[in-house]
């Protein structure tokens, strides 16, 4: 078969819920319960299905992200230790999620802090998200302040167990930007790593078109300030012509970008729009069936995607943004050295030097005597 990419990783999957309600929720089941008043979801483990499409598209690694209400940290550590070779997985908040949407406790800042530093404590966690801890109550206004100070929270447990944390705080509906919320945390910690997810173009956003990524790259680039480099970009949500912005932008490039989206995120459906910006995308849909009675095949259409660029990006660049980046970034198994671009002033600009080895010595998991 064809493979994509010399090793390639989805940074962004859930394969531990199929989104059906457990018990009986109250009022209308829209399908995506991601905040603990709209109840739990039953935990499913979708793996069979996901290893299937990982073997049929050429994924080598998927990263793991709990987020909804009802999957644990327990559930997505069990699947890397099942798995070790195709998974590694994200912690939150998740155990508190499911007990304030039994109303059995209370969200706080502090008891969220504890959860995830006791996984992170167990070392079988390579970062904090899908959705950094927060309270969830439709009827919490926040300020700029109090969640940069929330954030500040975790993001010195990102730092202390050397992990990274995700953003995804575009999604709340702020009376205030939170791209600049990601700037300063950019600026406040810059030895700590934070991945946009999405890039900001999740549910919904196809309606402002490249709006989102713009301020995406914007905040990446760190045009501005002396950081940004800390900042690395989701693709995986991307249409093709998405990613000519990113890699056109001189203070962006090839190595701040992570092939993954949301394989698995089964309230989303796929559209195409031929000769419409953007060509196509992936939503909820409101006058759909709220969940799919299908498994959405996310691989074959971001892949589709990939297939688009190849005219305008060499293989060399494919490499890094559908697995070299998230190789590196999160140490994985690779099975060979010398497999990822290095060493180029045109991509790493004046820290050009460390980028060599790309992948170290230790990072190598060799399959056989070759090499």
């Amino acid at each position: 078969m064809h493979y994509e990419a010399r090793f390639v990783v989805d940074t962004h999957v859930h394969i531990t819920t199929l989104y059906r309600p457990k018990g009986k929720p109250q009022g209308t089941w829209t399908g995506l319960p991601s905040a603990p008043d709209e109840g739990e979801v039953e935990y499913f483990d979708n793996s069979p299905l996901c290893l299937y499409d990982m073997k049929r598209y050429g994924i080598d690694m998927c990263l793991l992200k709990p987020s909804v209400v009802g999957t644990t940290n327990e559930a997505q550590a069990e699947l890397v230790e099942r798995y070790p070779d195709k998974f590694r997985a994200f912690c939150s908040d998740q155990t508190l999620k499911i007990k304030c949407a039994r109303g059995e406790a209370k969200w706080s800042v502090e008891a969220a802090a504890e959860e995830v530093e006791a996984a992170l404590k167990t070392g079988k966690f390579i970062g904090i998200g899908e959705f950094v801890p927060r309270n969830w109550d439709r009827k919490k206004v926040y300020g700029f302040e109090e969640r940069l100070n929330e954030y500040r929270i975790f993001m010195d447990l990102a730092r202390k167990y050397n992990v990274t944390i995700d953003f995804h705080e575009f999604a709340w509906g702020y009376e205030w930007d939170p791209w600049k919320l990601l700037a300063r945390l950019s600026n406040e910690y810059p030895d700590v790593n934070i991945i946009a997810c999405h890039s900001g173009h999740s549910i919904g956003s196809y309606v402002e078109g490249d709006k989102a990524i713009r301020k995406a790259c914007a905040v990446a680039g760190g045009a501005d300030r002396a950081s940004g480099d800390n900042i690395y970009l989701e693709t995986g949500t991307w249409p093709a012509e998405y990613f000519k912005i990113a890699l056109e932008d001189p203070n962006v490039g090839v190595s701040q970008l992570l092939w993954g989206g949301d394989y698995g995120h089964v309230p989303q459906y796929i559209i195409a729009r031929p000769g419409k910006s953007p060509s196509s995308f992936s939503s909820m849909m409101k006058r759909f069936p709220p969940v799919p009675g299908y498994q959405i095949d996310w691989w074959g259409w971001a892949i589709h995607q990939i297939h688009k660029i190849r005219d305008w990006v060499t293989q060399d660049e494919i490499n890094l943004i559908m697995g070299g980046n998230a190789a590196r970034l999160w140490k994985l198994p690779v099975p060979h050295e010398r497999m990822f671009m290095e060493g180029r002033p045109d991509v790493w600009g004046i820290h050009w030097e460390k980028s060599m080895p790309f992948i170290p010595r230790s990072q190598v998991k060799y399959p056989d005597k070759e090499g």
